[in-house]
């Protein structure tokens, strides 16, 4: 299976999104995909082997990709392109280091934690595609945050799905159990459970918020595609939202065919609704606890 496969066959969303990049900046995007693909399900999936096997391949494939020259021909392919676009390899290192500390079940405790977790899984990926889209420097600490508000926007779709594998991403201190956010046992206990998950799709629009202001870093080739990337998951996030918590424990959400055409019109007449103010001091409140996290630009 090519990586433009592995991406159109699991990443909805991000491959209606990739359809407006250039191509070669589409073909790098897939390779990363791939390779990311892989990562995960390899930190993710019991099917694919025991633990021990499972990270022995994650740090085959890590090595793989930073020294590219041996092993598997993803790994190769994708270490080859990193380094012809000169993406830090310490970047890489944190994003494999993320996902080999979250092959065992785990429940976040912390928001701080929270965000290192999102950051590692997701904000690193910003990173990387920084210079595939051909993005100034200048635009990494936003393709950050918007990697940042992405996966916040998985983790909050996710959370049943999350739960059976044994992990529970919506930190402890907020205030209810991972049993009452996998199946909640009353109507009150319902209610109480999806504020959190409300909570962490407001932090995820302070995020997008922030993110938005960087569009500007990128080619304008590029850049469309990305404002429909962004457009299409807050959009899950914007319909979990409208669902409330009656809806929510009644399957994954998703956006159909005719919900992701309405937002991409939208991005294309400059009406993609996304919040207009910088929402709470996101530099001050949130990326505090980022810049905490080894390898998030020293610039926020």
């Amino acid at each position: 299976m090519t990586p433009q496969h592995v991406m159109d066959l699991h990443a909805k969303s991000f491959s209606w999104a990739a359809r407006f990049l250039l191509p070669e900046a589409r073909r790098d995007a897939a390779q990363l995909y791939a390779f990311a693909r892989l990562a995960d399900d390899l930190a993710d999936e019991d099917a694919l082997g025991e633990w021990a096997e499972r990270m022995a391949q994650l740090q085959a494939l890590e090595s793989n990709v930073l020294n590219p020259g041996a092993g598997s021909e993803l790994g190769h392919q994708v270490g080859k392109m990193l380094r012809s676009k000169s993406v830090n390899t310490e970047v890489v290192r944190n994003f494999m280091d993320c996902l080999i500390q979250d092959a065992s079940p785990r429940c976040i405790q912390t928001t701080e934690e929270l965000l290192q977790f999102a950051y590692g899984a997701a904000g690193t990926v910003g990173q990387m595609m920084c210079p595939i889209l051909g993005a100034s420097n200048k635009g990494q600490p936003y393709a950050t945050a918007l990697g940042v508000a992405m996966q916040l926007t998985n983790i909050a779709r996710d959370v049943v799905e999350d739960a059976v594998r044994g992990r529970c991403y919506i930190p402890a201190q907020w205030g209810v159990s991972a049993q009452a956010l996998r199946a909640p046992k009353t109507p009150a206990q319902a209610v109480q459970s999806f504020a959190t998950i409300q909570k962490l799709l407001h932090l995820a629009d302070d995020f997008y918020a922030y993110s938005q202001k960087g569009l500007v870093y990128i080619p304008a080739g590029n850049r469309r595609a990305i404002r429909v990337a962004a457009a299409l998951y807050r959009g899950i996030g914007q319909k979990i939202l409208g669902g409330g918590a009656d809806r929510y424990w009644r399957g994954r959400t998703s956006l159909g065919w005719f919900e992701k055409i309405k937002l991409i019109l939208a991005c294309y007449a400059d009406a993609d609704q996304f919040p207009s103010t910088a929402v709470r001091d996101v530099m001050g409140n949130d990326l505090k606890h980022l810049a905490l996290v080894p390898g998030f630009p020293a610039n926020v």
